[in-house]
């Protein structure tokens, strides 16, 4: 089967995951027969079973959790509990930063015993799930964050998650066969302290990093309001570079 990765949800911000304009699943990828959920929101359980086709949380081999803000990994615990088949086989992996495993998160820290392995991510670390090689990149957010490069199949997927906008950012996802960006602001004047990605920072990083294809996801709600399949175009058009942006349910193979 080939490698692939399923937006189960692309909505980004409190307002659009209160209001679920977007669904705030998490992103499941599939790569060299390794079935691994990046930060299961509000909602991914739920969305697992209703994907066409199921998507079985039984057979994921591993979570990953970029951060610990609730719209990042609220279904983590119940994944785990799914992966685990309730915690009586311990099998799987779960990632996330160290202040996600050993401060106040709603990662449960009960369930933390059920899989085979827990691995705290670092700055700068280099991890292996079977065939999968993944390198985290940190970001500069409110609470401990790393955004994820996989290596598959010879391919390179970049996830590039909530972060303020920084100038080495773009180097760091240099020769992706594709970049996921997770955009949560329309306009870049917005304080220091918001910590998102705009839709002006997003292009930023496309023109410097030249990935082969572009997802934007994670959507805010200025930028829905904006309608982001047209901004998508318009940037691809501008930059001449294949970019999209991504929808709930939405499946691109890599």
């Amino acid at each position: 089967m080939a490698d692939y990765i399923k937006f189960l949800g692309t909505a980004g911000g409190r307002f659009v995951v209160a209001t679920q304009q977007r669904y705030s699943a998490g992103t499941w990828l599939s790569l060299s027969g390794q079935n691994i959920m990046l930060d299961p929101g509000p909602g991914t359980l739920v969305r697992c079973w209703a994907s066409r086709p199921k998507l079985d949380p039984r057979h994921l081999d591993a979570i990953i959790i970029s951060h610990h803000h609730i719209d990042h990994c609220t279904d983590a615990n119940v994944l785990v509990e799914a992966m685990t088949e309730g915690g009586y086989k311990r099998r799987g992996a779960l990632f996330a930063p160290r202040e996600a495993l050993e401060t106040d998160s709603p990662l449960c820290r009960y369930v933390q015993e059920f899989p085979e392995r827990v691995v705290p991510l670092t700055e700068d670390g280099q991890y292996e799930l079977g065939p999968v090689r993944f390198s985290t990149v940190a970001h500069q957010h409110s609470v401990e964050t790393y955004g994820l490069i996989f290596e598959s199949e010879g391919k390179r997927l970049g996830l590039l998650v909530d972060t303020a906008y920084f100038d080495e950012l773009p180097d760091h996802y240099q020769g992706c066969d594709m970049l996921v960006i997770n955009v949560v602001l329309a306009n870049r004047d917005h304080p220091a302290t918001t910590r998102h990605l705009s839709l002006w920072h997003a292009e930023q990083i496309i023109q410097q990093a030249q990935p082969n294809h572009t997802i934007l996801t994670h959507f805010g709600m200025h930028v829905l309001q904006n309608k982001p399949w047209e901004i998508a175009g318009e940037m691809s058009e501008r930059l001449g570079l294949d970019i999209q942006s991504a929808r709930d349910g939405m499946k691109v193979e890599l």
